[in-house]
């Protein structure tokens, strides 16, 4: 027969050992989210295709609230360019789990000889090691790494478009923030959290679908030129053209040294597509086979 201690002991143990096999259940699904990993090291999550709410609900007035016009779940740090909110539907297609790295930039810089792209201010912005996202990066330079990518990796790379990102910022959830309503906590690299640099990639929560640093750590561009709101945009997750002009292109999930509203899920930005940010970089998609 046991005595008291010995019980009390084996009861902790058990709890141990539920809690211990609950972890790694969550971090085996987290691992199965993986759909493929290419020879740089890039892995990619598949993302099920869906329809969602893009964009924020903006409630104009105090009038407007009591005559009961505005919208069921507003957003205090919404903008107008974030309006109006329309549902979206997206086909399935990869995400990259995390940021391009500045390891998978070397390898780019090194094997098409853009060495010109590593001037001083390029080293001095990127000195936090391999694992963090390569910024100071601009929208036709990610559009060179995506070039160079089809011909050494096969076909379907490319860029995000705007209205893929934030579904897959999303997850599923109508969350202010990619990740969960903890993310000015946990889940976010940004002014109030960084320290003032960028930091590796995957050190945070991963959202519900297995995405990393969809908010804070790095702008990351997409696909689409930029438009002042969504009136004209498309309902099925393609990129905005901007009718053969297209003088700014869309950045979106703020970065280390954003306030944490520029964080948020709708939350955007817009630049030249030839301005190398020193914030700037970009996470890749592949169209889905």
């Amino acid at each position: 027969m046991f005595h008291r201690s010995t019980s009390k002991r084996l009861v902790n143990l058990r709890d141990i050992l539920l809690v211990a096999g609950s972890l790694l259940l969550t971090l085996a699904a987290h691992g199965q989210q993986v759909s493929s990993r290419n020879p740089l090291g890039i892995a990619m999550v598949s993302v099920p295709g869906g329809s969602f709410v893009m964009g924020s609900c903006l409630a104009r007035s105090q009038r407007d609230v009591f005559l009961g016009r505005a919208c069921a779940n507003p957003d205090h740090d919404a903008k107008m360019n974030e309006t109006p909110q329309r549902t979206v539907a997206v086909a399935p297609f990869q995400l990259s789990k995390t940021e391009v790295t500045l390891r998978h930039f070397k390898q780019f810089v090194v094997a098409t000889g853009r060495e010109s792209l590593v001037d001083p201010e390029f080293i001095r912005m990127n000195n936090q090691g391999d694992s963090a996202p390569v910024v100071r990066v601009s929208w036709n330079d990610a559009q060179e790494f995506v070039r160079w990518l089809n011909q050494v990796d096969g076909s379907g790379w490319r860029l995000p478009t705007e209205a893929e990102w934030e579904y897959a910022c999303r997850a599923g959830t109508t969350d202010r923030f990619c990740a969960a309503t903890t993310a000015e906590v946990a889940n976010a690299w940004t002014a109030d959290s960084s320290g003032g640099h960028q930091w590796p990639v995957a050190l945070t929560l991963p959202n519900a679908w297995g995405l990393n640093d969809m908010s804070g750590n790095a702008w990351e561009w997409v696909q689409d030129c930029w438009a002042d709101s969504y009136a004209a945009a498309p309902t099925n997750g393609s990129a905005v053209q901007g009718n053969g002009s297209c003088a700014f292109r869309v950045l979106r999930g703020g970065a280390w040294n954003s306030p944490i509203w520029e964080a948020r899920a709708a939350a955007r930005m817009n630049n030249s597509p030839d301005y190398r940010g020193n914030q700037y970089g970009f996470r890749l998609a592949r169209s889905a086979p």
